[in-house]
């Protein structure tokens, strides 16, 4: 059943995988592979893991000549293998009947391999497969159990996860308080997948701090100023988080009433969604893959009580209607760009593509599906957005607003660098400031003498939607 549910999920993802971050971070791989430096020549919000844990694939594809979206499937799916292989060992250590460890590789299974739907690939898909065993482990230790040596590579895998997004360390973090509180001893802290997770985490720090300096000292701080404090009101996040914790907590009772109490197996599993809800909420943006390793945990919880024996069919069917609703969540589109493809190609082939935007999605996956060069230094005026954003609070202070001007500016001569040393042959403009609100990105880079100049040699044709098309003078005029 678990080769099935694998097979299935590889067969499932080559139409879907390629989404506009996942297009993106493997565009920018492979320029650096084609000699760009990160942080010189190219510009990602993320910490630099975000951009490099996508190099393998990257790689193996120029290596191959197979696409390097279909080495993310494989290479997502040895991951989920090595986390059931890592689950299994423990729960063998532990000595747990073949019954519930069946149940275990099932459950995981599906949860990291067809639960993610549009996720799968993602950053935070990647680390939440990473973060499982851990989370697994935790549980075996709250039930008095030893899991052996693996609990070791459980904690590489969770600091692998910190190491990608730091708001994992919630989920890491909640599941260990759990037991201090419950056997009043830090000694929880003290164990061997704790040490290894935090060792992890400190390599990881350490190698940013010495080959990655500039990354802190110039662009993490653009990030912090521009982009972070842009998040969604907290009470239309808080409705998803409480019905998630809220279901699952109901089915835990309806399943397990006895493992409903604080003392209860599923305890830890509960804690680790709690550590998602609150990094979902402290990311604040409502973005339905940031709620995956809530979604993960909050199912595994009662999911992992289940027995066919004693399932009622009402239960069963129910939860089978919670799975469903929470996976077409996951995968709900994001304010989407109308389709550009075919027009682009018709004007030019094979083009040298840029965009003035807020929005990663209108030049990515669109520049891999035309077989295009990707001639930008980051995926869009993201910064930029952000700036422009917050300068519209009237209570900004004067050196807010002046640091925001500078990281516009910033933003503004990076899009002149794309132009002069690009040559883009299409240029995309975005008429909305983060999909919400009309905004007039032309005019926000023409204000720029320098870019209005090298703008004058396009020509605009008829746009799609909200998208302005700018075609190079030296391509015949579109209709």
């Amino acid at each position: 059943m678990v080769v099935t549910i694998l097979v299935s999920a590889m067969v499932v993802q080559i139409p879907l995988v390629l989404n506009a971050d996942l297009g993106w971070l493997l565009t920018v791989n492979e320029m650096i592979l084609a000699g760009q430096k990160l942080g010189a020549d190219l510009f990602e919000s993320n910490p630099p893991l975000s951009v490099y844990m996508y190099m393998p694939a990257a790689w193996l594809g120029r290596s191959t000549g197979v696409a390097p979206e279909l080495v993310v499937i494989f290479l997502v799916i040895v991951e989920i293998v090595v986390a059931l292989v890592v689950i299994e060992s423990a729960n063998v250590a532990a000595k747990l009947e073949v019954g519930e460890r069946s149940v275990f590789l099932r459950s995981f299974a599906f949860l990291l391999a067809l639960l993610p739907g549009a996720v799968f690939g993602q950053r935070e898909h990647i680390a939440v497969i990473a973060l499982t065993p851990f989370v697994a482990v935790a549980a075996l230790r709250w039930r008095g159990l030893c899991p052996g040596r693996a609990a070791v590579v459980a904690g590489l895998g969770a600091g692998l996860a910190m190491s990608i997004k730091p708001f994992f360390a919630l989920v890491v973090g909640l599941p260990i308080i759990a037991n201090v509180v419950r056997q009043r001893s830090l000694r929880p802290l003290l164990i061997p997948e704790a040490v290894s997770a935090a060792i992890v985490v400190s390599g990881y720090a350490v190698v940013v701090a010495t080959v990655f300096a500039e990354y802190l000292s110039v662009y993490a701080p653009m990030v912090a100023e521009a982009y972070l404090p842009i998040r969604k009101e907290f009470g239309s996040l808080l409705p998803l988080p409480i019905a998630m914790i809220g279901g699952s907590i109901v089915f835990l009772r309806l399943l397990a009433p006895r493992q409903f109490r604080v003392a209860g197996d599923a305890t830890p599993w509960l804690a680790a969604s709690v550590g998602g809800a609150a990094s979902f909420l402290l990311q604040g943006k409502n973005w339905p893959y940031m709620a995956f390793g809530l979604s993960v945990f909050a199912i595994a919880a009662p999911l992992l009580q289940v027995r066919t024996n004693t399932l009622r069919k009402s239960v069963a069917i129910g939860g089978a209607a919670s799975m469903v609703l929470i996976a077409a969540y996951l995968s709900s589109p994001p304010p989407d760009f109308p389709p550009l493809a075919e027009r682009i190609q018709a004007l030019v082939k094979h083009p040298r593509l840029l965009t003035i935007t807020d929005h990663i999605g209108l030049g990515h996956p669109l520049v891999r599906e035309l077989h295009g060069v990707w001639v930008g230094r980051s995926c869009a005026e993201l910064l930029a957005g952000g700036a422009i954003w917050r300068e519209q609070d009237p209570q900004l202070s004067d050196d807010a607003r002046a640091r925001l001007d500078n990281i516009a500016s910033f933003e503004k001569r990076q899009l002149l660098t794309s132009l002069r040393i690009g040559r883009p042959d299409v240029v995309l403009v975005d008429t909305y400031l983060f999909s919400t609100i009309p905004f007039d990105w032309l005019s926000w880079a023409k204000s720029d003498p320098e870019i209005r100049a090298e703008l004058g040699r396009f020509h605009e044709v008829k746009g799609v939607g909200r998208v302005r098309i700018f075609v190079s003078e030296s391509q015949p005029p579109g209709a």
